[in-house]
């Protein structure tokens, strides 16, 4: 136990955490540049006018929003010194923004689901067709409400210390913080899941089995593959938000669980404190990944992007072209003049 309590005392973490945030400061730059381009192609292509992509854009500008934030905040932590106080604003307004951003993200997946289902297996529900604008208003109002009131409680509870103002931590975890995290679980996890699960599970169920009226299973299978191809790829990337951010909650269940704070948690060694920023990491980026999901998995946003990226590349050359024929030129009238 001295021993290895020995070689923990002999490890870096301030370093350690310095190299994190600076690692962090490329990917946040790259999840800007990607977002900004996904936004522009929901934007410019009418193709994307449906109320699906609609609510993505709330997400993609949430996540350029928070992609800021971060850069500014990782370039500061990283590569100059700040005060107590002043880094204490910097992690509060940090985490305040990935929890916004984080719950835009699933939320706004969970009412896709939710729309996708109405669409898919109630086309005919009155109810949704009168009032469609009014019902995806009031949830994202109500996400809206979830999501602030998960984000607000950050303000207050994350702290850094005075001798590691760079580490981000839950100080004296109690029953009022275990009961936040716990809830904070449920807001922002299970309850999308059992959404998610529910609502995909019902339309994966009711297109299996269904045939439109009048035409034939082969004309019928036909016509549903392309509303199969895009229901898939919605639940991939839903797939992976709850896959890729489980490792977050599972942390934050245990610290409620355990009442240990991170930097109690640094104390038990090495490999569990790599296991909990690891964690908080995977959640982090999820803002980054997001349009790079769409690009992998939705054709229409690949296509598009192809179109985009193709044209860039042809200006570029174009132009390098351009500069080399005149450069060329002018050397040769020189040789011409000279001679």
């Amino acid at each position: 136990m001295n021993v290895s309590n020995d070689f923990n005392n002999t490890i870096d973490y301030k370093a350690i955490t310095s190299y994190v945030y600076a690692a962090a400061v490329p990917f946040t730059f790259i999840g800007i540049f990607t977002n900004i381009f996904f936004l522009y192609i929901l934007i410019k292509h009418e193709i994307f006018a449906k109320t699906t992509y609609y609510l993505l854009r709330i997400s993609v500008m949430s996540d350029i929003i928070c992609n800021l934030v971060a850069a500014v905040a990782y370039l500061l932590i990283a590569t100059t010194y700040v005060s107590y106080s002043e880094d204490l604003v910097v992690s509060r307004t940090l985490s305040f923004m990935l929890v916004i951003s984080y719950g835009v993200s699933i939320l706004t997946l969970c009412i896709i689901a939710i729309d996708r289902y109405f669409a898919i297996v109630r086309p005919l529900s009155s109810f949704y067709r009168r009032h469609k604008r009014q019902f995806l208003g009031g949830l994202l109002a109500l996400c809206a409400i979830v999501t602030i009131g998960a984000a607000v409680p950050v303000l207050f509870l994350v702290v850094v210390y005075p001798d590691d103002t760079k580490f981000f931590d839950f100080i004296n975890v109690r029953t009022g913080l275990s009961y936040y995290l716990i809830l904070y679980t449920i807001a922002l996890y299970i309850i999308p899941v059992l959404i998610i699960t529910i609502s995909y599970g019902r339309i994966i169920i009711y297109m299996k089995n269904y045939v439109r009226p009048g035409a034939s299973v082969a004309n019928g299978d036909k016509e549903n593959d392309k509303k199969k191809k895009f229901i898939r790829t919605l639940i991939f990337i839903a797939s992976a938000h709850l896959l890729l951010s489980w490792p977050f909650f599972a942390t934050c269940l245990g610290l409620a669980i355990t009442r240990r704070s991170l930097r109690q948690v640094r104390q038990l060694g090495l490999v569990y404190y790599l296991l909990a920023i690891l964690s908080f990491a995977t959640t982090g980026i999820m803002n980054i990944i997001n349009p790079l999901l769409y690009l992998k998995f939705d054709s229409s946003v690949r296509l598009k992007a192809k179109i985009h990226l193709s044209a860039i590349y042809n200006t570029i050359k174009c132009r390098i072209l351009t500069n080399d024929t005149r450069i060329i030129s002018i050397s040769s009238s020189r040789k011409s003049d000279i001679a």
